[in-house]
């Protein structure tokens, strides 16, 4: 069994940095690395680069990056144990337990007890479900819905009896801890001692992440109770805006054809699943989140959203453009005949008449407009500032100057207005000078861009000649070269490359990054990294002899002041230093 180091190194050799990443982004070949959208942040333009040849990924924009380790953490929100875990079944490397720090360890311990008490939940609704005599009322429903066994079976749906005790007194028979199944959102303390379960009557949809984790449930009553939909709680595990159902098995359609179809409910997702619609997802019962967006920017080029055709239906579909704007995601709204779900509509009339919506399905934005923007003739005024104010807010939501002005087009002719009346009406509700032109950059960032150019500008040139080109930067080492460098992160990064660069072969990003203490550092060491070097080989060679000179300037200089300083002040020698210092400029100018 390998140690956790060993481990960790035999993943890192075995695991290809691009496919893995592949799964959860969408990435295009540039040059000999790869883009994409980031799917940490609002990314429009894509920021997001994954080197293979350095197998690391690092984002532009908001500046998150690392190893393989560090992008299952970042989108999984797990512990480094659960990644390591995780990674390591996935590349076959045994690893035998090590102490991970106690803070990981308390948080994969607790996450590890909920999946297992999900699993022991599943198992029991699941056996429910087929019961001969306790499942029947769950099973006579699915009927009613022409919810076929091999579905069933492959969504592991499940059955909970009307019984107040029945999860918790199997839970409790089986030795399991009651407080962890509290903390799933199972089971709830009852005002007397005792627990009582929280799904009744109901049947399950046990709901899963993208790794197939049994995250939470959903239970949909029998029946006229109230709630209609009951979802798990909040818990360590389960966040019900961040987990779309079916998902986990979607992932690979949605891959293929490149598109989406979100619903709104499990019935709905179920139907069109059964009728052999792969590619489709469900919210929870909540609206479409931004980290549902972001989730499916990785895998599709295109959302349909599907939602119920009465108002409520059409208001979630128009609350969800600012997001898809913000992401950079196209949209399209599907909207159904009145009084028609995606459910009764493939009942009724098959896929195929479900697919038609889909086909004539118009831009999110036309949808928004159609809805929210009618005006019976461009002579109301009032209709027309009206609809402004529905419209504006939305495009102020847009950060990019390309597409803001590709919409304000949009919105002009929709409402035959002049794009010159627009502008300014959207610059008062966004705070931002609007014109139809593009506008110079803001001074704030010149100056932002400037102070970041004084700050580093030798700093980045000596850093990226150390990087790029080790084998001649290593001469430096064995001078001042820290009088070349004034940010303290380039500083780390270079003596740790130089005290470790033994016969000339330069440590590898991954042994750098875990020997850099600083955040700071590892983001530019990446940044450094995944630019292009400023130098050809030859001006390697003339770039580390300028360095050197500089060195010696900075050494003159410093003896000059030192000469000075004293109270026998050398004439003769302070004269000399002056002439070596003049000399020694020449050379470098001649240079």
């Amino acid at each position: 069994m390998a140690t956790l180091q060993t481990a960790k190194e035999e993943i890192r050799r075995k695991a290809d940095i691009v496919e893995f990443i592949s799964q959860f982004v969408q990435l295009k070949k540039a040059g000999k690395d790869f883009v994409g959208l980031c799917p940490f942040h609002g990314d429009n333009d894509p920021s997001f680069t994954v080197s293979p040849d350095k197998q690391m990924f690092h984002c532009f924009g908001c500046k998150k990056g690392g190893d393989i380790f560090a992008f299952w953490m970042a989108y999984h929100g797990g512990s480094f144990p659960e990644a390591m875990k995780d990674l390591a079944e996935r590349y076959h490397v045994p690893i035998e337990s090590e102490a991970w720090s106690p803070a990981d360890q308390r948080r994969a311990d607790k996450r590890e007890a909920l999946f297992r008490i999900n699993e022991a939940a599943a198992a029991f609704f699941e056996s429910r479900l087929k019961d001969g005599v306790a499942g029947k009322p769950g099973r006579d429903y699915l009927q009613s819905r022409s919810v076929s066994e091999d579905v069933r079976s492959s969504l592991r749906l499940g059955y909970a009896p009307d019984n107040w005790h029945g999860l918790a007194n199997e839970l409790k028979r089986r030795g399991a801890d009651l407080s962890a199944a509290a903390e799933a959102g199972l089971i709830a303390q009852g005002e007397r001692q005792g627990y009582y379960d929280r799904f009744r009557g109901r049947i399950i949809f046990p709901i899963f992440d993208t790794r197939k984790k049994l995250v939470g449930f959903g239970g949909r009553v029998l029946g006229d109770g109230h709630p209609k939909y009951l979802n798990t709680p909040e818990t360590p595990v389960f966040h019900k805006g961040a987990v779309l159902y079916g998902l986990h098995i979607a992932v690979n359609p949605i891959r293929q054809s490149g598109r989406v179809v979100v619903v709104e409910g499990y019935m709905d997702f179920l139907t069109l699943f059964q009728a052999g619609l792969s590619e489709v997802v469900a919210t929870l019962g909540t609206a479409l989140t931004r980290e549902h967006i972001r989730s499916l920017k990785g895998c599709a080029k295109e959302v349909f959203l599907v939602f119920d055709a009465d108002a409520a239906g059409r208001n979630a579909a128009l609350r969800s453009l600012p997001l898809f704007l913000q992401e950079g995601m196209q949209a399209r709204a599907a909207e159904l005949p009145p009084g028609e779900d995606p459910d009764s509509l493939v009942r009724k009339g098959g896929l195929a008449s479900f697919n038609h919506y889909l086909e004539n399905a118009p831009l999110l934005f036309d949808f928004f407009l159609a809805h929210k923007a009618r005006v019976e003739s461009p002579d109301h005024i009032e209709a027309l500032m009206a609809t402004l104010k529905e419209v504006l807010p939305v495009l102020a939501e847009i950060q990019e100057e390309a597409p803001r002005r590709l919409y304000v087009k949009r919105l002009a002719e929709h409402l035959h207005l002049q794009e010159e009346i627009i502008w300014p009406e959207l610059a008062k509700v966004s705070g931002v000078k609007q014109t139809s032109t593009p506008q110079a950059a803001p001074i704030e960032t010149v100056l932002i861009e400037k102070e970041t150019a004084k700050r580093f500008g030798s700093d980045l040139q000596l850093l990226n000649l150390v990087l790029h080109h080790p084998e001649k930067a290593l001469e430096l080492s064995a001078c001042q070269w820290r009088c070349l460098a004034a940010d303290r992160a380039v500083i780390e990064i270079i003596e740790i490359i130089f005290r470790h660069c033994d016969s000339r072969q330069p440590p590898s990003y991954e042994e750098l990054q875990d020997r850099l203490d600083s955040d700071e550092a590892r983001m530019i060491l990446r940044e450094t990294l995944i630019r292009p070097s400023f130098f050809s080989e030859a001006d390697a060679l003339l770039a580390v002899t300028e360095f050197k000179h500089r060195i010696e300037q900075k050494e003159i200089a410093a003896s000059i002041q030192k000469a000075k300083a004293e109270e026998d002040i050398d004439i003769h020698a302070l004269d000399r230093l002056r002439k070596l210092k003049a000399q020694r400029l020449a050379e470098l100018t001649k240079a």
